[in-house]
């Protein structure tokens, strides 16, 4: 039999794993892995703590290189190869090289979706000014860093007290930055219950983190086209030199919704328990699907 061809639509956690895994079940297939970004595995994790320096060398947050792929496991991974389409019917998808400005066509015979979700801006006034930031790539923390070197920034805003929200908390004030939590909730980390989560929240004021709970970001106000405080809902006017919005993301589904793939009621990529979506010939994993 022939060998079947797996595209796998996005690296990083998801479309990463499932190709070392696909190589370890599989010795003859062919593996091709297109990430529209730099980089195509990296510790994602870790990005907070990059911007805080705790940890200080970029290098440590990348897992493997495209190089490392190729030679430890045989699979073509093209970082920097947006896929723009899928035709279902020829059973083929369209890339973009985004380093050599030309498009192609690739054929499959399995295609595996790990597109991952993107943070959530909200369309609040003044969203737009420099030194807003949400964090969710290297070249996103790496941002970040440079904005506070370069700013000397002491004052920092985090709107939304979530996972991501309290890991930049923490990173920040490592810097040495005054960090305020802005959370709309009446207590941080809502997955908690309300007792875990005011013993974090005391660990936050024990370590110099300001914490304005029930209250959320009306607007940015600034200055030269920078932010420079934000104004919430109850009138608080707060000066900020770095605000990082870390209010959620929401799943990347456009490719699969112009191939015309089922989307579930929560606006991920409908899969099953084998996280096979409305297409036989086409899985999906990772931060875009929904079960």
């Amino acid at each position: 039999m022939a060998s079947r061809k797996v595209l796998i639509v996005g690296g990083v956690a998801g479309g990463a794993t499932c190709a070392a895994r696909l190589r370890r079940l599989d010795e003859k297939a062919e593996i091709v892995v297109f990430e529209k970004g730099p980089y195509s595995s990296y510790a994602n994790c870790g990005l907070p703590y990059y911007t805080g320096d705790i940890i200080s060398d970029e290098a440590k947050l990348l897992v493997a290189t495209p190089d490392l792929f190729r030679s430890r496991f045989n699979i073509d991974v093209r970082p920097q190869h947006e896929v723009v389409r899928i035709d279902r019917k020829e059973k083929r998808i369209e890339v973009r090289d985004l380093g050599q400005e030309r498009t192609y066509w690739e054929v499959y015979d399995t295609l595996v979706l790990s597109p991952g979700a993107a943070p959530v801006r909200p369309p609040l006034p003044g969203i737009d000014l420099a030194g807003i930031f949400t964090l969710r790539t290297i070249p996103d923390s790496r941002a970040i860093r440079t904005w506070i070197e370069d700013s000397n920034a002491h004052q920092a805003i985090i709107i939304g007290g979530g996972f991501i929200g309290l890991e930049m908390a923490e990173s920040l004030a490592h810097r040495g930055l005054h960090v305020t939590i802005v959370e709309m909730l009446d207590q941080v980390m809502p997955p908690l219950d309300r007792e875990m989560a005011e013993y974090v929240g005391n660990r936050l004021l024990q370590n110099h983190v300001s914490v304005r709970l029930g209250d959320t970001v009306a607007r940015f106000d600034g200055a030269n086209e920078r932010v420079s405080l934000i104004v919430t809902r109850s009138g608080a006017r707060i000066p900020a030199d770095i605000v990082i919005v870390s209010v959620g993301v929401k799943p990347e589904t456009k490719l699969a919704r112009e191939a015309g793939l089922d989307i579930g009621a929560q606006g991920g990529i409908r899969v099953d328990e084998p996280m096979c979506t409305s297409d036989s010939a086409i899985w999906a994993v990772g931060d875009a699907v929904e079960v």
